[in-house]
């Protein structure tokens, strides 16, 4: 029966010819079974064996592992933005409607939420399918595909397990999986997973004296699976997962360490601040600051004072006109993140005696969040009158509801192949305000909506024994709409857009002989394109295209060397009308930027994947990724700012006002950022994993195992000049496998890397024109002066993990 990837589970298990063989995982990359050492794709697969073996968490430990994905817990387990072979957006999950590029699916079904707190003990799998898939995978896979397989029942034999994890920071995992037959042709599996650890002990925060960062995620997931006859399979699933994390370990690099960029944007140009600092940027190494927020009231209520913000700045002199920039009462109505979340799935699928099969796949989730932040990351607390929260505190709610449904159509094997299918996805978001006065329904602001119809279809033709050839194309039309309120719950604003396009993807596959195929590939992918909102509407900016990209690619995937499996494969991807983040000359709240295309790009890149066992005892596997991106065309409306002394750029063209002279700057003022590289994206990332495994008595066998990756510098925005440092982590596992439990003694970060995760681009609050006395000239860019504020990271921690099989 041929199936797609919908149901393959079980159905595509990670399977070893013996002990000492490599490990061949079955994947379905393309929607049907295949395996990973033969299909003409570049993928990363990950077998349940390989997440227990190195321990893996979530998707920021698979993407250390995989060659061209990058993940950065930058908001916590909140707003992720995978990067893939350096394609990302720094708006995306922050602005509503812009996309990382990188789309999830979960049994193949696409899933528009975040994936940090997914119980990896109930994976099957995981696939990570690199180059644009938009032809067969759709919506947001413009740079790849990640797809989460989860477990399934055995119809078999009544099997299980139980799982315990202990590390430091207080940090208890226990689960438990339990599968079986209820008769003939109904099989059921239940897995339930309860997880908390605390901040880490460097996470102190130095207003409240508390220690931030903790995590809590409890989830059931259950799974149904029928077969009443070999020519039909169905396949329910349900989830229901609640997550409740503290508040988030942020700091701020303040605007009075900006560094390069002289000019008017800068705290020099705020009287309040008494500063002479004229600096309008930070150039260099982001480094770890004390971590100060205002989530509670201050401990000893003397206010922390961040430099450039003097305390006694906003007494009445004539420089500011109303405001508390320290307040030491609760700034925040809400902090951390709360998820309540259910998911669910059926999967249909039939063959008919002439060998075609027909799927149907229908998704649904329901996703309750609720966010909350200090919004200025520093011990600053500006408020406008007691008992309000802070001026940019960033607390909010969202209730969004997916629904997605694909029906496909598929070919009996032979020469000549083919499968077509439609898809429907829509997708219902209301978000909240949380005050001090509701904090947990929050105060309605806005609706939006997704509506994406697609049809596509590939045909799969074999020229010869050696030689095949794919064609996929699928055409879509993608409809969204925004429409804000008042906190009356007058409407104040609405739009709508429509954008569609047509995405073919081809591909050559040669077959050396049996150990070695070459492989060629074209394909375009889209990002989706999207409203601004009130925002952008009242700066001329209301919408922003969609984001295309076209790929060539080489690869080669072989076996030819005995006990080693290597892939390699080299692409160059020319990417036009380039997403970028262009601030808005407005004093407003939170909503600073808005997303505008008017860039175009390219990106360079090499990929290499190793396996290896080097004997009967010891195996690897090593990975390499090379991402060169640089914009070939674009102007960016701050990046004026920076070289021209703080001047303006005017709307529609590439000049504008021009303080040079001001600041003695003989270099040109710019709005390109031609040659610059892609932010959020590294250029090199490179890991290692080793394993030794001995006999010890009987049925026992001891484990070795260390791993390492690499990843590159980070640049924070379009201009190149603030960036995240390069971060090595390793990690090591020790431990006795029996004959069906297993313990193990481990150490995560063991060199203790403290290099931030990832660093924004932010503001210097409390400086803004409306509440206090700016001093640069007209015509002068006059908005808030940068700063920069940074996720930490955890330091090491060492643990063990227990388990047992039934």
């Amino acid at each position: 029966m041929t199936q797609p990837l919908m149901t393959l589970a079980q159905e595509a298990p990670a399977v070893s010819v013996n002990d000492d063989a490599l490990e061949i995982i079955e994947v379905t990359s393309r929607k049907k079974v295949e395996s990973l050492n033969r299909i003409p794709v570049a993928v990363s697969a990950f077998s349940d064996t390989m997440i227990e073996q190195q321990g893996f968490q979530s998707i920021d430990d698979i993407a250390r592992f995989s060659s061209g994905l990058s993940f950065s817990k930058a908001f916590g387990r909140a707003t992720e933005r995978p990067v893939i072979r350096g394609m990302g957006n720094v708006l995306a999950g922050i602005q509503f409607g812009v996309e990382s590029g990188a789309a999830y699916f979960i049994d193949g079904n696409y899933y528009s939420g975040d994936v940090q707190s997914l119980d990896m003990s109930d994976v099957a799998r995981v696939e990570v399918v690199k180059g644009p898939q938009s032809a067969l995978y759709g919506r947001n896979s413009y740079s790849g595909a990640i797809n989460f397989i989860t477990k399934g029942p055995d119809h078999g034999d009544f099997t299980g397990n139980v799982k315990l994890n202990l590390a430091q920071d207080a940090e208890r995992t226990a689960s438990a999986y339990i599968s079986g037959p209820l008769n003939d042709w109904l099989a059921a599996s239940l897995s339930v997973r309860d997880y908390q650890v605390d901040g880490d002990d460097n996470w102190r925060n130095i207003v409240t004296d508390d220690i931030v960062g903790g995590e809590d995620t409890r989830s059931v997931s259950v799974v149904l699976d029928a077969a009443p006859s070999d020519k039909l399979g169905v396949r329910f699933r349900f989830q229901s997962q609640e997550d409740r994390d503290e508040t988030r370990p942020f700091f701020l690099t303040p605007t009075s360490e900006n560094n390069c960029a002289p000019g008017y944007r800068s705290l020099s140009s705020w009287a309040a601040s008494g500063s002479e600092n004229n600096f309008q940027y930070f150039c260099g190494e982001i480094k770890n600051q004390p971590i100060a927020l205002n989530d509670k009231a201050d401990a000893d209520g003397i206010p922390n004072e961040v430099s450039g913000v003097p305390i006694n700045s906003f007494l009445p002199s004539g420089s500011t006109f109303f405001g508390t920039p320290y307040d030491t009462a609760d700034g925040t109505a809400y902090d951390g993140v709360g998820r309540d979340l259910i998911i669910s799935s059926l999967a249909v699928d039939y063959e008919t005696d002439a060998g075609y099969s027909m799927s149907l796949a229908l998704g649904y989730r329901d996703d309750d969040i609720s966010t909350g932040s200090d919004g200025d990351n520093s011990s600053v607390n500006y408020t406008f009158a007691p008992g309000q929260e802070a001026f940019f505190a960033n607390t909010s709610r969202q209730e969004t509801k997916d629904q997605t449904v694909e029906l496909t159509l598929q070919s009996p094997e032979g020469k000549l192949q083919w499968m077509a299918g439609a898809f429907y996805y829509d997708q219902d978001r209301d978000s909240f305000d949380l005050t001090f006065e509701d904090a947990k329904v929050g105060i309605f602001q806005d609706n939006s909506t997704v509506t994406n119809k697609a049809v596509y279809a590939s045909i799969d033709y074999q020229f010869s024994d050696k030689l095949d050839g794919t064609f996929e194309a699928r055409w879509a039309e993608e409809e969204k709409t925004v429409t804000e309120f008042d906190p009356d719950g007058l409407m104040t604003f609405e739009a709508d857009g429509s954008w569609n396009n047509f995405t073919p993807r081809a591909t050559l596959n040669y077959r050396y002989d049996d150990s070695t195929i070459f492989y060629g590939i074209v394909a375009q992918g889209v990002k989706p394109g999207g409203i601004n909102g009130s925002a952008g509407a009242d700066t001329g900016k209301p919408t922003y295209e969609q984001e295309e990209i076209t790929t060539f690619e080489l690869g080669i995937k072989s076996s030819a060397l005995n006990d080693v499996y290597a892939t390699v494969s080299m692409f160059y991807n020319d990417v036009s009308d380039v997403q970028l983040t262009t601030p808005l000359n407005v004093p407003s709240g939170n909503v600073t930027s808005v997303a505008t295309s008017q860039g175009e790009g390219e990106v360079f890149g090499v990929e290499v994947d190793i396996n290896a066992q080097f004997n009967e005892n010891l195996s690897g596997r090593f990975t390499y990724a090379l991402a060169d991106t640089k914009f070939t065309k674009g102007c960016d409306d701050f990046q004026w700012s920076l070289t021209s002394g703080g001047g303006v750029l005017t709307p529609g063209t590439t000049t504008g006002t021009d303080f040079r002279d001001d600041f003695g700057i003989t270099t040109p003022a710019s709005c390109s950022i031609d040659g610059n590289a892609f932010p959020l994206s590294s250029k090199h990332q490179a890991s290692a994993f080793l394993e030794y495994i001995t006999p010890i008595t009987g049925e026992l066998e001891a484990f070795f195992n260390v791993d390492a990756s690499y990843e590159s510098k980070k640049y924070v925005q379009v201009h190149n000049l603030a960036y995240v440092p390069s971060a090595i982590i390793m990690g090591a596992r020790m431990g006795v496998n029996g004959e069906n439990w297993r313990v193990s003694l481990y150490a995560r970060n063991l060199t203790d890397e403290d290099a931030p995760i990832l660093t924004s681009r932010w503001l210097g609050i409390p400086y803004f024109t409306f509440s206090s006395l700016n001093t640069a000239p007209d015509g002068a860019d006059n908005g808030s002066p940068r700063a920069f504020f940074s996720a930490a990271r955890r330091g090491r921690q060492v643990g063990i993990d227990m388990s047992y099989r039934f």
